[in-house]
């Protein structure tokens, strides 16, 4: 459920785009490819948070690489080279900043910096740290943003919405099994059994499959406590 209120438009003129600069870091080659996207966004949460005075981005579409944004002096005072030689990665030759790089660049790193205040969860920016275990109505809002060579516009538009937590009779597995699982601490509720086998994913809220359901992390899991799953979440949200 979500009610919208009315789209409010801002206008921000940008700075002189000629004392500003965009490098591109390239990750090391021998990164695995099930780590490339992980690195990508950690190094991308990390220079945000190590650097103030900085834009990133992803590249949009190839998880090998990252747009970094700056001022010309921040760039020849070589304030990221260690950084980057600690991940055995690679930039290249600056370049002029063009609109779509800094639309790209803003809009992630406003994200990011928003977050836990604002969190992502598909289009939407939903308040609050605890916002997933809420069960009442929440503040959200829709944030867009486009660049020209002189302005910056930022749409936002407000929602209320709700956020309930899933209840394993949502997924359609019978009132038998789910019994079962809840007198047994170390059941697991295999994929066959789970008839509604598809559900949302954050932060993208792309569709995933449900393969099975455990109440403690399987042996062969990488995160071996909340905490685990917790730090991997912050490093990619």
């Amino acid at each position: 459920m979500n009610d919208s209120r009315q789209q409010s438009l801002f206008f921000i003129t940008l700075p002189d785009l000629q004392k500003l600069c965009a490098v591109k870091i390239i990750l090391h080659n021998g990164v695995a490819d099930t780590e490339i996207r992980s690195t990508q966004i950690k190094m991308c949460r990390q220079l945000l948070f190590l650097h103030q005075d900085i834009l990133v981005s992803p590249v949009p579409g190839i998880f090998s690489q990252i747009w970094v944004v700056m001022a010309i002096p921040f760039y020849k005072a070589g304030k990221l080279n260690a950084y980057i030689e600690k991940y055995g990665a690679k930039v290249e030759a600056p370049r002029r900043v063009i609109p779509v790089i800094l639309q790209n660049c803003l809009s992630y790193s406003l994200m990011a910096r928003l977050a836990p205040a604002w969190n992502k969860t598909g289009h939407l920016l939903v308040q609050g740290r605890e916002f997933l275990s809420q069960m009442g109505k929440q503040n959200a809002v829709a944030l867009d943003i486009n660049v020209t060579e002189t302005q910056v516009c930022l749409s936002i538009e407000a929602y209320t919405i709700r956020l309930p937590p899933p209840e394993l009779k949502e997924f359609d597995i019978s009132q038998s099994i789910i019994k079962d699982f809840d007198t047994h601490k170390n059941g697991v509720i295999e994929g066959h059994s789970i008839l509604s086998n598809w559900c949302y994913v954050l932060p993208s809220m792309k569709m995933g499959k449900i393969l099975s359901i455990l109440h403690t992390t399987p042996p062969d899991c990488p995160f071996h406590s909340y905490k685990d799953f917790q730090m991997h979440w912050d490093d990619l949200r």
